[in-house]
């Protein structure tokens, strides 16, 4: 049977040194066995749709190694997990003035996260506000030089391999999925 499920590929940026273009990470999705294949934006993310879908992604980051000297990882979730935090709306009524993003950050491995949620780093540019199967939510600021980091928050916190994404790229993702 095949399944639905994107995977978030870490300090993967599409056609800039050490990253894969977009035809070439597509095509090495395929080669690996998904059946169908879209790449979303720029930043790593793809969706498939694939009997094994862990495996195709497994197999594409040694691919991309020896075509493009891509070395990272890849956090794989399925549509279905997506989609149900999308239509929970989750992000509701947390914006403040200075917000700066709304994001998804997917992690593995590490220590569970023990700290009460919602969290607010110390500098307060970090909100975490919700964390399950691998996906924690967060908000984050624009305070002093930058916005805070939820993935360098999640790390520091659990010892996880982290990679993050804005809302919008999730809902352009559950969008694309739902067309299928």
């Amino acid at each position: 049977m095949r399944v639905l499920c994107a995977g978030f590929y870490r300090n993967l940026n599409l056609g800039h040194p050490g990253s894969p273009t977009r035809a070439v990470l597509e095509a090495e999705l395929r080669e690996a066995g998904a059946r169908r294949v879209v790449s979303v934006g720029a930043n790593g993310t793809a969706l498939i749709e694939a009997e094994e879908p862990e495996e195709v992604f497994r197999a594409s980051i040694a691919a991309l190694e020896k075509m493009a000297g891509y070395r990272g990882a890849v956090m794989v979730r399925t549509f279905s997990l997506l989609a149900s935090i999308v239509d929970r709306k989750p992000f509701g009524g947390r914006g403040d003035g200075q917000l700066y993003r709304e994001t998804f950050t997917f992690f593995d491995g590490g220590k569970p996260l023990c700290v009460p949620l919602p969290w607010t780093n110390g500098r307060g540019d970090v909100d975490i506000i919700d964390v399950s199967d691998g996906v924690a939510l967060g908000v984050t600021r624009w305070t002093g030089s930058g916005p805070g980091s939820p993935g360098a928050e999640i790390e520091r916190l659990t010892g996880a391999i982290t990679t993050t994404r804005t809302r919008g790229t999730i809902e352009r993702l559950v969008t694309l999925g739902r067309a299928w």
